[in-house]
């Protein structure tokens, strides 16, 4: 009990870290900050505020922990465009939002110490559980979720915004940007296809549905910085928001189906 109490702290820490870094400078020496955008504002503390689930006890984890994922995704975009050459510019704000990786630490250490293990099935059904390729193809919120996917990955190679470079090239040096997207791709690839239709191996929903909000987040991240200038936006940033939105949309309609599809047999059931 002991250990998962000290869980949700580590998730809370993570929490206030993220709030903290909405308003913080993103620059040093400069006056950029999330709170500048009030889309970025928004979303940033409404979901923060989701997360608190967690840390309350009060029977939505998981909720909390996506919310938490979502903005964790989010704030990986600004170090990742910084980097490597221009990190010791980054202020405060950019770095502190880094810190919400706390709460999907502090949920696992919650369900270690509770003794939760994620059996559950990835997919969203008990057929799609056992890798059916049948039921898996003929899913139209799988569908929706592979089409984000899809959107995703072209995006990476399509400019950022007007006479911009595309997110491949989009980092000060190296490819970070270019590169966290195409794993988060991958990542979504091998739980939703992957591994239920190929590899035949089970993975947690939960775990389906944290990849899919990190890969959210990362993906709208400029498309929300920019949502008062969203004329500017060239088609990879397009791309990425919409196939963002369809993904985790997705995977969080089918996983509602799922969980109300299970209910009614128990409800059919009683007298």
């Amino acid at each position: 009990m002991t250990v998962a109490l000290a869980g949700r702290g580590v998730a809370m820490i993570g929490i206030i870290l993220g709030l903290l870094a909405v308003g913080l400078d993103l620059v040093s020496g400069g006056s950029a900050r999330y709170l500048n955008s009030g889309a970025v504002a928004v979303f940033a503390i409404a979901l923060l505020s989701m997360s608190s689930y967690l840390p309350a006890e009060v029977g939505y984890d998981t909720a909390g922990t996506a919310a938490g994922v979502a903005v964790f995704g989010f704030y990986l975009s600004v170090p990742a465009i910084f980097a490597f050459s221009h990190l010791a510019t980054l202020g405060a704000g950019a770095w502190l939002g880094l810190g919400t990786v706390l709460i999907p630490i502090g949920r696992s250490i919650v369900r270690r110490a509770e003794g939760v293990h994620a059996h559950e099935p990835a997919t969203r059904s008990p057929d799609t559980a056992t890798g059916s390729p049948a039921t898996l193809t003929r899913d139209p919120l799988f569908a929706l979720a592979i089409a984000g996917l899809i959107l995703m990955a072209a995006g990476i190679w399509l400019p950022v915004a007007s006479d911009a470079p595309d997110y491949w090239n989009a980092s000060s040096s190296g490819h970070v940007l270019g590169i966290l997207l195409l794993i988060a791709v991958l990542a979504n690839a091998a739980t939703l296809l992957l591994a239920p239709l190929l590899w035949r191996v089970r993975v947690s929903a939960d775990m389906v549905l944290l990849v899919a909000c990190g890969s959210f987040g990362l993906a709208g991240a400029l498309w929300l910085e920019t949502f008062d200038h969203l004329g500017t936006l060239g088609s990879g940033a397009w791309l990425e928001a919409v196939g963002g939105l369809l993904l985790i949309g997705g995977v969080v309609a089918g996983r509602l189906t799922a969980a109300r599809g299970a209910r009614l047999p128990a409800l059919a059931a009683t007298p």
